[in-house]
């Protein structure tokens, strides 16, 4: 090995040891933060269900749901959000977690339904979500989803592109329907979202919806600029650039929104997403970061109210009435109330002391997050076992890209013990794959402990009924 070898290999040493004191010193261990706690044999426990249990009788790998977390967590961004104007809506991020037994539940708490595809415009009308709480944004919408949206002449089809809207025009003039519409505002040059707003793009739009009152209907505002916020500053800031847009577009063209649509991005205190300089240490020399600080975490009661403040403020200075407020969190309803479980299949250790935990998921088929999110993670069998050692905790895919976690310290493994992975409640259901492996089963334990099938194993039978074989 050459000099310089020697040097990095001390180096990334030292950086990963230091990284892992870090994570011990800040890392998450109380269970209640996810609504968990230990039942009497020291295993992890849902609602008095025994988490190994689980694995056990359904199988590995398996994503759970806490019925009572996750209505809990409905019901206090619903009250939080009492603090907005008479007409404010709550509608749920389906791209989030897609799952119908989950936006089922959800729905019946009293949360709308925000969609980015025919496929969950579609979803939303099964489940029965009225049009007046269905909010359809996304990119290069299909005339098909468009006509549909407009016959369910749902609150607002936000308007991407300049060519959306003589597409909508063309499709509502079709069906003798005035379609309500409003538009997404582009912030950032470095994105591909939104019409943009430095440029004029937008305004010009909103002057071609004015020349057709009467065919199209003006109804939001909206942006989407962040995404796992932890405080309050990046939505005000960007709800006041929205609201002065509000005041030069009813001046030029005597438009005015019902509806400011500030979109979602509000965090949890139970993760993070890494910022650039933790992302890139992880992948150069895998130094896992470190973990949120949950103190740090403002209630969501004070994280909305502010922002609402801030909106009331903005309007009352450039004297427009403050419009209706629609959010449209994912991971605020539905993080914590889900986790993912997956066996330890078998350890390898290497001579140079690299040891790998080989379990049932990994990025490339379940925890495409842990990518660039920090989630906390425990050994259901024992979680309050301390941490003892380092692992790369490996998926199944026959690649080195297939890892969930790159020198995680965890209590000493063995083979059969199930690893829980929190907060998978937000895009673990939504990037699952089925690469080599079909995708696991989703359960639901009630308030009571039992467990029900929201969504089955598939089988291979599944994996191949679209194939002509």
């Amino acid at each position: 090995m050459s000099v310089l070898n020697r040097i990095i290999k001390t180096a990334s040493r030292f950086l990963v040891n230091r990284a892992a004191r870090a994570e011990e010193s800040g890392r998450l261990t109380d269970l209640g933060l996810w609504g968990l706690d230990v039942n009497a044999n020291g295993r992890l426990s849902v609602n008095g269900q025994d988490a190994v249990e689980l694995v056990e009788r359904f199988g590995s790998p398996l994503l759970v749901v806490n019925r009572k977390k996750l209505i809990e967590d409905a019901r206090r961004a619903l009250a939080a959000f009492n603090c907005a104007p008479v007409g404010s809506r709550i509608l749920y991020s389906y791209k989030t977690n897609c799952i119908p037994g989950i936006l089922k539940e959800l729905h019946g708490a009293g949360l709308g339904a925000e969609v980015i595809s025919p496929y969950e415009l579609w979803l939303a009308e099964r489940l029965g979500v009225p049009g007046e709480m269905t909010i359809y944004n996304g990119v290069a919408k299909t005339p098909e989803s468009i006509e549909a949206a407009l016959r369910r002449n749902i609150l607002s089809i936000n308007i991407d592109s300049a060519e959306e809207v003589e597409t909508i025009l063309t499709i509502a003039d079709k069906l003798r329907i005035q379609g309500r519409v409003g538009i997404r505002l582009g912030f950032s040059a470095k994105s591909q979202f939104g019409l943009d707003v430095h440029g004029n793009e937008a305004m010009k739009v909103c002057e071609r919806i004015a020349a057709l009152k009467g065919r199209l209907e003006f109804s939001c505002i909206h942006f989407n600029v962040t995404s796992n916020s932890r405080w309050a500053s990046t939505h005000k800031h960007y709800a006041g650039r929205a609201v002065e847009f509000m005041a030069e577009m009813k001046a030029k063209t005597g438009l005015v929104a019902q509806y400011l649509d500030i979109g979602g991005g509000f965090g949890v205190e139970t993760t993070k997403n890494m910022s650039g300089a933790e992302y890139g240490m992880y992948r150069l020399f895998g130094c896992l970061p470190s973990p949120p600080k949950v103190a740090d975490f403002p209630p969501i009661e004070s994280f909305f109210n502010e922002i609402i403040e801030a909106i009331k403020a903005k309007c009352s200075e450039l004297q427009l009435e403050t419009p209706k407020i629609i959010i449209e969190p994912g991971r605020l309803i539905t993080s914590k109330s889900e986790f993912l479980l997956t066996k330890v299949n078998t350890i390898k250790t290497r001579p140079d002391g690299t040891t790998y935990a080989m379990t049932g998921a990994g990025r490339l088929s379940m925890t495409f997050p842990c990518d660039f999110e920090y989630h906390a993670a425990f050994v259901a069998d024992r979680p309050e076992a301390r941490p003892e050692r380092l692992y790369n905790v490996m998926g199944r895919v026959c690649t080195s890209a297939d890892w969930m976690f790159k020198n995680r310290l965890l209590p000493k493994l063995n083979a059969g013990d199930v690893l829980a992975v929190m907060d998978a409640g937000a895009y673990f259901s939504s990037y699952s794959s089925n690469f080599a492996f079909q995708r696991p089963a989703i359960v639901m334990v009630s308030e009571t402990g039992n467990a029900s099938v929201l969504r089955a194993q598939e089988s291979f039978e599944h994996l191949v009924a679209m194939d002509n074989i």
